[in-house]
């Protein structure tokens, strides 16, 4: 009986996009999509520069008649990490709850102080985000984004202004602090998500190809295959 419920909730729908046409007022379609994204899921989207990526992200989150989202439980960690340098890391972390004139209580500082711990930024909670590096700016964001308790995070190249050995750190946090979420993570860089998600898919002007292993792409031949829509 217990193996039947987990069967159900691993095959929970948490986002469904039924032919969603991706591009710009006044200008040619990028292309048009159909996907369905399962509860603990995690997926690498990759593609061409231009192809979409970041505008499906941005869709999902604004909404379309296209796109049926079970959840509006989604957090979203762009490239940049959107901090308030005037204020602390702590009130950074809180961000959201603040924004949408929340009461703040014990048991979100509590979470916001065990997150910080947990990307270990232990100690940093009254220091200002602008006194912080580039890898530290970006666990701040993480930590925020983690304390939404989203059913769906959606990632937009969250580490790409970041140098390789910070991105290895960050991609072992991310492994580890969003064990069960359902997540669609954007990247140019494969490598990105290596050590932590498994399965790829490939947005090109056919559509959305895939999925794929994510291990196979450590093959730049392969990569640049996938991303021209021949494989």
């Amino acid at each position: 009986m217990t193996k039947a419920i987990k069967e159900v909730q691993v095959n929970e729908t948490v986002l469904s996009i039924d032919q969603l046409t991706l591009g710009f007022p006044g200008q040619d379609p990028l292309t048009t999509i159909s996907w369905a994204i399962h509860r603990g899921q995690q997926i690498a989207l990759l593609g061409k520069s231009g192809s979409g990526k970041s505008t499906l992200l941005n869709t999902i989150i604004q909404g379309s008649l296209s796109i049926q989202c079970q959840t509006q439980r989604v957090a979203y960690l762009s490239q940049q990490p959107a901090l308030l340098p005037w204020v602390s890391v702590l009130d950074n972390v809180l961000l959201g709850f603040t924004l949408r004139g929340e009461t703040i209580v014990s048991k979100h500082l509590e979470l916001a102080h065990q997150l910080l711990e947990d990307v270990e930024l232990c100690g940093f909670q009254y220091h200002k985000t602008s006194h912080l590096s580039g890898g530290e700016r970006s666990r701040v964001a993480l930590a925020r984004a983690l304390l939404e308790d989203a059913d769906l995070l959606l990632l937009d190249e969250p580490f790409a202004a970041l140098d390789r050995s910070t991105k290895i750190q960050m991609t072992k946090l991310c492994k580890k602090l969003f064990a069960n979420k359902t997540v669609i993570m954007v990247t140019h860089d494969p490598r990105d998500a290596l050590g932590w998600l498994d399965i790829a898919v490939v947005l090109t002007s056919r559509g959305l190809r895939g999925p794929f292993d994510l291990a196979d792409f450590q093959n730049d031949h392969a990569l640049i295959q996938a991303l021209d829509g021949d494989l």
